[in-house]
């Protein structure tokens, strides 16, 4: 699932290639965010549109082939824009994609968020870089967490996994369980 990344004018950008994942989506391939999920992604093109397609009726975290087990799609989906300040999305989410499903928050980390084509490419190392400090942003700014404990935290209760390795770019998220945050 995506959005376009860049004007409908500049037909060639990188940021409009829906293969690699991006800043606006694409083939993020996260297992977990299955139904009853939220993705949220910065929107940055005016007049940008939700593509989907791709769907995997099975896949491992990591995806280290070309293929998962692939199917057809039927989907519902309900779009809404949200606007930083109205604390209708993750503050992060404005910046970089993240996911939500019913009993988990998970921040997104992408080797080469813009698509560009001279950049970082397949360096799990920046992507997991990138998927922790979308997670201490997240914890500090829309939990209250401060940054040392939610850094304390992210280490002892969380949990990160390789999203994927097939594209170019490469992805790790993060799960951090909602039921630590319930009183």
């Amino acid at each position: 699932m995506g959005v376009a990344h860049a004007a409908a004018d500049a037909e060639n950008a990188p940021e409009l290639n829906s293969i690699p994942p991006t800043l606006g989506g694409g083939n993020i391939d996260i297992r977990l965010l299955g139904p009853d999920s939220a993705f949220y992604l910065p929107v940055r093109a005016e007049g940008a549109l939700f593509h989907v397609g791709d769907p995997h009726l099975a896949m491992g975290d990591g995806e280290v082939a070309l293929t998962a087990l692939e199917g057809s799609l039927r989907a519902t989906f309900r779009l809404t824009v949200c606007r930083p300040g109205e604390g209708t999305a993750p503050s992060v989410a404005f910046g970089h994609p993240f996911g939500e499903t019913p009993h988990a928050w998970v921040p997104i980390g992408l080797s080469d968020p813009d698509g560009s084509v001279g950049g970082q490419k397949g360096d799990l190392d920046v992507a997991m870089r990138r998927a922790v400090v979308n997670a201490l942003d997240f914890l500090q700014e829309d939990r209250g967490m401060d940054r040392a404990t939610a850094y304390a935290y992210l280490s002892a209760a969380a949990d990160f996994a390789v999203s994927q390795v097939v594209d170019r770019t490469v992805g790790v998220h993060g799960v951090i369980p909602k039921a630590h945050f319930r009183s």
